[in-house]
């Protein structure tokens, strides 16, 4: 039975009498209502349980994203309806300029709506790419701005557990535009301010690796986030290309650092930054810094920050990443081969034929990366960036083959996200 004690009910928009009485007789909640409040537009995104929206609020004339779950996917899984009401739960009660604003909640028969604060400035990391010249001083300020929203979220007991580059979004177009941390729909409340979770959550590369064990994790895996985001920020590539679990744990335990700073890419990148780094990635949650700690830490506090343009060496780091973005759908899918032929493939004798070519095409990428990162003097560890372009394209490859794959049956697949309230 899920918890919905601390979600505070939609209030319902003035007016629409007729709207109020058509809800009733067919059988709409009373909050259904607040939808004639909405004009809605293009679709900013999809997902597993559903749609994201931009609308137009016509109360207050001001442009929003609605995030749009379908009940029938949330039906029966009471773990996806208690982070449904977690993360209401949450944006109702946060409240700070770097934190995307929560606007209202409604939902109809067949559907929940989110509304919070739109962010039209785009992602963090494809702003920088269009930027002239990145400097230390330009991550510095966008770390300011996220250990600011980290610490606010940790004073209130929250833990966000996917912080990474995706989910932090500029505002507005504009070069003064602020960042907002968005996507909570993974966060969790601690009973108390040493209150440990223990179930794994979060996006392998950016979460901590307290996550991945059995032993609990709090506050510190934010941070650990936070030293991965800066590490990529000043790069333009991930510390970390393992894709299971076991092969995290041992690439960051197996040297004295999680992380290295390859040459000659981190040649110009000033000491304060990796020692700001390396004390976000300290594998030990209980000694790693707080966010308040790390505001106040020298790289964060100096006036002689290293002003040397490195947004050269960032555009190269982020062609690998972003090839390793587009790729981790190949994880995505290699995990829904058995879901995918339910939904869309109806004859049993193509579907195992189509499951098959999938299944040949990811093992042949596993062969591939296996002769690539096990080559004594080649560990995943220590693979040049050239070698790790190398794996991210073979990677993107087979991505390619197997969204081909599925998009030849696309008549087949259930559209639900756009289907009309009954």
């Amino acid at each position: 039975m899920q918890d919905t004690s601390k979600v505070k009910q939609p209030e319902q928009v003035p007016g629409h009498k007729v709207a109020k009485s058509l809800n009733k007789f067919s059988g709409q909640p009373d909050s259904y209502v607040n939808k004639t409040n909405y004009i809605f537009g293009k679709t900013l995104g999809a997902g597993t349980f559903g749609v994201v929206r931009q609308a137009r609020q016509l109360s207050s004339q001001e442009d929003v994203a609605v995030k749009i779950l379908l009940k029938n996917a949330l039906k029966g899984n009471d773990v996806q309806l208690q982070m449904l009401y977690d993360e209401l739960s949450i944006l109702q009660r946060l409240h700070h300029p770097n934190i995307v604003a929560f606007k209202d909640w409604f939902e109809s028969r067949d559907k929940f709506y989110i509304v919070t604060q739109l962010a039209t400035g785009g992602e963090l990391f494809d702003r920088i790419i269009k930027k002239g010249k990145f400097t230390e001083v330009d991550a510095v300020n966008i770390m300011v701005q996220l250990l600011d929203a980290v610490k606010y979220i940790h004073s209130q007991n929250i833990v966000h557990r996917d912080l990474k580059p995706e989910n932090v979004l500029y505002l507005d177009p504009s070069d003064e535009s602020q960042l907002v941390i968005a996507d909570f729909g993974i966060a969790k409340e601690l009973k108390s301010n040493d209150d440990l979770i223990f179930k794994g959550a979060g996006s392998l590369g950016y979460v901590a690796p307290e996550v991945l064990t059995k032993e609990g994790h709090g506050k510190p895996c934010d941070i650990w986030s936070l030293g991965v985001i800066t590490y990529t920020l000043l790069s333009g590539y991930s510390p970390f290309i393992a894709e299971s679990v076991e092969g995290f744990l041992e690439e960051c335990t197996r040297s004295r650092y999680p992380v290295q700073f390859h040459k000659p890419y981190w040649d110009s990148i000033s000491d304060e930054a990796k020692d700001f780094i390396l004390k976000a990635l300290t594998i030990d949650p209980e000694e790693r810094p707080s966010a308040e700690e790390l505001m106040n830490d020298p790289w964060i506090t100096s006036k002689h920050i290293n002003t040397t343009n490195i947004l050269p060496d960032v555009k190269k780091g982020f062609t690998l990443r972003k090839k390793l973005r587009d790729a981790i759908e190949i994880v995505k899918l290699n995990n829904r081969i058995k879901k995918l032929r339910n939904l869309y493939l109806s004859d049993e004798s193509d579907s195992d034929l189509e499951e098959n070519k999938i299944k040949s095409t990811v093992d042949e990428l596993q062969s591939s990366l296996r002769a690539l990162s096990l080559t004594p003097t080649n560990t995943a560890g220590n693979l040049s960036p050239e070698q790790r372009e190398l794996k991210s394209a073979l990677t993107r490859n087979t991505f390619a083959q197997i969204v081909n794959a599925a998009t030849q049956n696309k008549g087949r697949l259930n559209d639900s996200g756009d289907n009309k309230d009954k």
